[in-house]
């Protein structure tokens, strides 16, 4: 079903409903607004027959029942009974044959003083009328309310045809109502459907700026800039990992098309394969990274999070660092020693937390003439802070934001080693962890790499 088809409907059922409650009160009131008055008017009948018999001693009784039948009211039609203190019949406008009471209910009229109630299709009313002498007489008065009763039907029926006449108009106007509201979404239906991956930079037009409707597009247009974004991102890391794959590969066939032209010595073949295991290495560094790059794109459901303290993976980092290249100084220190071990443990992945400190600790030795990198443990209430700092070449100011893009690297760094991957990498497993990396760093005077990760 379409969502104007369900709005219409959905308005069309609220809407009779409260017209159906509506009508229903309006015909309950007047209902008892018709029994009430009618019942006054024979409660009056009741009240001016027995005056008229009990203290007009010398009225006939004969005379009295013409006057009755003859009275040019709505009550023509008015039965009255007038039963003296021994319940015996005194009056009645009609022929006593045809007269139906009850001592019970004489009894209770008695009691009660007044008494309304239905008989058949008739109202009934029972009063008490005392004379001067002390004797009470009950006056029973019924009759058929045919005006009344017409007249109600009369309001039944225009109810009914005004309740059915006002759903048909609600359907039509519902439909015309969900249709002209739906309209902004047919819009952006359209425009959503003309957009591909070719023309993510088209945007959608947010109406008048103000309404539910405008904040829809102007979210889809923020995702269309993220995608676009993303596709950018994507299209930049292919370019650039065929880039860097490419040359290695390239001086491995150039070399081996070398050595095959000619016959070659022992030693010849030897310079070869050694220079041929150089590349292959470079190929595999840069195929690890490219690992680890998409391994760290991974969602914190996907990685195993267990409590770890922080300085013995950096101890760890350190004695694998430090076996590989000797010439490497790495200090690590405590800015105070922690109260509580909790202060220094996080909630994290181990391979991934040593291969942020892996790359942040072997670039400051890399990019410092004495090779060395010095490493503080902080801790705050919130947070453990690891510091790696170093006196090498430092970064350019306007470069220091671009320096976690994959692939990027700075212009002073291209004469070392390296494919730009590291600090890419690192910044992403650092958001996994719900930390953050901060830089400070001031050309040729060295750079501080600071890690904030949550701890338990």
């Amino acid at each position: 079903m379409k969502i104007r088809t369900k709005i219409a409907l959905q308005f069309t059922v609220i809407v009779a409903t409260i017209l159906t409650v509506f009508s229903l009160v309006i015909y309950y009131l007047s209902e008892n607004n018709r029994k009430q008055e009618f019942y006054l008017s024979l409660k009056d009948r009741a009240r001016t027959t027995a005056q008229l018999l009990i203290k007009e001693k010398g009225i006939d009784k004969k005379l009295l029942k013409i006057v009755d039948k003859n009275t040019l009211s709505t009550l023509y039609a008015a039965e009255v009974m007038v039963f003296n203190d021994l319940n015996e019949l005194a009056y009645s406008n009609y022929e006593a044959d045809t007269v139906y009471y009850s001592p019970e209910l004489l009894k209770k009229i008695r009691t009660e003083k007044y008494l309304e109630s239905s008989f058949n299709d008739k109202e009934v009313v029972g009063t008490i009328y005392d004379n001067e002498f002390g004797k009470s007489f009950v006056v029973l008065a019924q009759a058929k309310d045919v005006y009344g009763k017409q007249k109600l039907a009369n309001i039944k029926q225009t109810m009914i045809y005004g309740l059915i006449s006002a759903i048909f108009l609600t359907i039509i106007f519902g439909f015309i109502f969900a249709g002209q509201s739906l309209k902004p979404i047919s819009r952006i239906n359209h425009e959503v459907s003309k957009i591909t991956a070719y023309n993510l930079t088209k945007k959608l037009s947010t109406g008048n700026n103000k309404d539910e409707i405008a904040q829809l597009a102007r979210n889809f247009n923020e995702m269309l800039s993220r995608i676009e974004k993303s596709f950018e991102l994507q299209k930049s890391f292919v370019s650039n990992a065929s880039h860097e794959l490419r040359t290695p590969l390239a001086a491995i066939k150039s070399e081996i098309q070398v050595a095959l032209e000619n016959d070659r010595s022992t030693e010849e073949y030897k310079s070869t394969l050694h220079s041929l295991y150089i590349d292959n290495q470079r190929l595999i560094q840069l195929t690890n990274g490219l690992l680890q790059l998409a391994k760290s794109e991974k969602t914190n459901e996907n990685v195993q999070m267990v409590p770890l303290r922080i300085d013995e993976i950096l101890f760890e980092v350190q004695d694998e660092l430090t076996h590989q290249q000797s010439n490497y100084q790495i200090m690590i220190d405590f800015d105070d020693i922690p109260d509580d071990d909790n202060w220094v443990t996080v909630s994290g992945n181990k391979p991934l937390l040593k291969t942020v400190f892996n790359n942040l600790i072997e670039n400051a030795c890399k990019y410092s003439d004495n090779k060395t990198a010095e490493v503080k443990i902080k801790f705050n209430k919130r947070n453990c802070l690891i510091s790696v700092a170093d006196t090498g070449i430092g970064i350019p100011k306007e470069e220091i934001e671009r320096i976690f893009e994959p692939f990027y690297r700075t212009k002073n760094a291209a004469t070392f080693k390296g494919h730009g991957i590291g600090l890419s990498i690192c910044k992403r497993i650092a958001d996994m962890h719900k930390g953050r990396i901060v830089v400070k760093s001031e050309l040729h005077s060295g750079s501080v790499f600071s890690v904030i990760i949550p701890h338990l």
